[in-house]
């Protein structure tokens, strides 16, 4: 058992149960509402070493999962061979292990929150 792909199906099939609904559009997001959003609801996680949230969503009018990492930019706690570059391809390739086909992925940086975003979407139609 991989528990990397174990905690995200659980945190997507609760997601989809009984998770909070965003309705931005990926281009307007607000990173920062959103976590803070996630927490107050007990919906952050730590996943990889990142905070990682999920809120139901609406994708081509269909229901989708909205995955969002955020990857620390600078972490002093980061070792050199480890940097963000090699995080967001870790969080693609584990994401990919568990749900197969992403229907979105896009990458953000957010200089004065120092983090990269990451913003997954994922249909619901389609399973795990």
């Amino acid at each position: 058992m991989n528990y990397i792909t174990d905690k995200l199906k659980e945190i997507y099939e609760n997601t989809i149960e009984s998770g909070i609904r965003c309705e931005s559009s990926l281009e307007t997001l607000d990173y920062y509402e959103l976590f803070c959003k996630a927490a107050a609801k007990d919906q952050l996680f730590k996943l990889m070493g990142n905070n990682v949230c999920m809120f139901n969503y609406k994708k081509d009018d269909d229901d989708a999962i909205m995955i969002i990492f955020s990857i620390p930019i600078n972490n002093p706690e980061e070792s050199a061979s480890k940097n963000v570059a090699d995080r967001v391809m870790e969080i693609v390739r584990e994401s990919e292990k568990c749900f197969v086909t992403l229907d979105e992925v896009q990458s953000k940086e957010v200089k004065e929150d120092k983090f990269v975003y990451i913003t997954i979407v994922k249909k619901i139609n389609g399973g795990i």
